[in-house]
């Protein structure tokens, strides 16, 4: 058998190297096609199935882990029908799945969205999660870490939408929610009324979180905050996304 020659080695190492950039590059939409009247219910019932996970998870469900699970399922949807959903209504939290769950809890969240509603074709339910993927990558926080996109619909689907998911025990007995901190307190203040008195204790909080060290509470909060708001109009949404930019710079210096 002859031997390849160096320029045909060459040839398919950079054969294979563009084939895995093909599988490594992401699927993130960052245009508006998808963001039509049609497709919005579509939209929220996904990200409530997402946040669903994020509470069933201990909130402690990252945004990383949210855009694998949506990779998944966009490739699970390009190769062909999805399998049937568990018969069961029971949802199972096991450590370690929660890329599982976060399909799962998006597939029954639209199953019962689209029990009463039309379900839209599967080139735009793909859509709709690429839109999603293309809004977790501009929120998330610099570093694996990030929770930037689950504290920005946290605060979208509770406050703005009225959508309650609650965790229970093993017994049923609901558990008791977080404690935001003064950063939200003094921000709901100044967000809803406009204190001025609200305002100053906010940004001081903010300066003081930076330099020691929290900026990524600075950036959950401010993304809790925005998605509260959730109107381009107010005024207070450029001073947020201003303070989210100067806590993302802070970050990626900590970070070298």
């Amino acid at each position: 058998m002859a031997k390849e020659s160096h320029d045909q080695r060459r040839k398919k190492k950079l054969a294979e190297e563009r084939r895995k950039a093909r599988q490594n590059q992401s699927s993130a939409y960052l245009g508006e096609k998808y963001k039509t009247d049609e497709l919005i219910p579509t939209w929220m019932h996904t990200e409530i199935g997402i946040y669903q996970t994020y509470v069933i998870s201990e909130r402690k469900l990252l945004d990383q882990t949210v855009v694998d699970a949506l990779e998944k399922l966009i490739g699970m949807m390009r190769t062909g029908p999805l399998p049937p959903l568990p018969e069961t209504a029971e949802i199972r939290y096991e450590v370690g799945r929660e890329e599982d769950l976060v399909i799962e809890n998006i597939r029954r969240s639209w199953a019962n969205h689209f029990a009463t509603e039309r379900r839209p074709l599967r080139d735009d339910l793909i859509g709709v999660l690429r839109t999603i993927l293309g809004s977790i990558q501009k929120m998330k926080a610099p570093g694996p870490r990030s929770q930037s996109y689950m504290h920005h619909i946290a605060g979208f689907l509770t406050k703005k939408l009225g959508v309650s998911v609650r965790a229970v025990s093993a017994d049923l007995k609901p558990l008791p929610e977080p404690n935001e901190g003064e950063l939200v307190r003094l921000g709901r203040l100044w967000c809803a009324g406009g204190n001025a008195e609200a305002r100053t204790g906010f940004l001081e909080r903010v300066t003081y979180l930076l330099k020691t060290g929290q900026a990524t509470r600075v950036i959950d909060d401010c993304h809790l905050l925005l998605g509260e708001v959730s109107d381009p109009s107010s005024l207070v949404v450029p001073e947020l996304t201003l303070l989210i930019q100067k806590a993302r710079d802070s970050l990626l210096t900590e970070m070298g």
